[in-house]
C-alpha cells in the first residue's frame, strides 16, 4: 500500500510540474480537446460510513474530453482515497484491541456540464457519474493483519468551480459519493482542489 501512495504522489507531482511548464510555455492549452489533470483533498465520510471512520484524504488522476464548443465535458479519472478507522472501534468487542483503515481505488466515468461564458475567469459546473469502486478493509488485530477486499458499483454527484489561467485550469469541488455496498450504502464526500492542461 506505501508503495502503491508513493507512485501516486510521484504521479501527481509529475503532473504539477508539466502543468507549470505548459503554462509558462502553450499559450494555446486551454483550446485543445483532450485534456489531462489530478486533484486531491479531504473525503469525509458520511452516514454509517461516519460511524466508524476518521477524515481522510484522497488523491487521482483524470482525463476530460470537451466536444467543440459544447457546454459538456466528459471525464474519466482514477482515485485512491484512506479513512482510518475510528480508535476505540475494536473495543466494542470483547478482547480486541486493533487498528485500521479504509481505502479505496475507484474508476470512475462522469459528465460535466458548465454554465456561463467559456473565457470567464471563473465558471461554475455540475458533475454526476456512476463508477467502480474497490474497497478494502484492514485491520491489526492482536498482532494480526486481517483485510477484506469488495468491488461494488456506486454513484456521484456534486458541483465546483473552474478558474481559467494562463495555460492551464484549477477547480475546487465537492461531491457526494454513494457506493451500494453490502447492508447500508457507504457514502463520503471528497472535497477536492484540481488542475487541468
Amino acid at each position: 500500500m506505501h508503495r502503491f501512495l508513493g507512485r501516486c504522489v510521484i504521479g501527481a507531482g509529475a503532473l504539477l510540474i508539466a502543468s507549470t511548464v505548459s503554462a509558462q510555455g502553450t499559450a494555446g492549452a486551454t483550446g485543445r480537446p483532450f485534456k489531462l489533470g489530478g486533484s486531491l483533498g479531504a473525503s469525509v465520510p458520511m452516514g454509517d460510513f461516519s460511524d466508524i471512520a476518521d477524515l481522510g484524504f484522497h488523491l487521482g488522476g483524470l482525463i476530460e474530453y470537451k466536444p467543440g464548443a459544447s457546454p459538456v465535458n466528459l471525464r474519466g479519472e482514477i482515485t485512491y482515497s484512506r479513512n482510518g478507522l475510528k480508535e476505540g472501534f475494536f473495543e466494542e468487542i470483547p478482547g480486541l484491541d486493533g487498528d485500521g483503515d479504509v481505502s479505496m481505488i475507484n474508476v470512475i466515468g462522469n459528465t460535466l456540464f458548465s454554465f456561463g461564458d467559456a473565457a470567464s475567469t471563473a465558471r461554475p459546473y455540475v458533475i454526476a457519474g456512476l463508477g467502480v469502486y474497490r474497497m478494502k478493509f484492514a485491520e491489526e488485530v492482536a498482532g494480526f493483519d486481517v483485510s477484506d477486499t469488495q468491488t461494488k458499483f456506486g454513484l456521484n454527484v456534486g458541483a465546483g468551480f473552474t478558474f481559467n489561467l494562463s495555460g492551464f485550469e484549477t477547480f475546487v469541488e465537492g461531491r457526494f459519493h454513494s457506493v451500494f455496498a453490502d447492508g447500508s450504502n457507504l457514502n463520503f464526500v471528497p472535497l477536492s482542489f484540481g488542475f487541468r492542461f
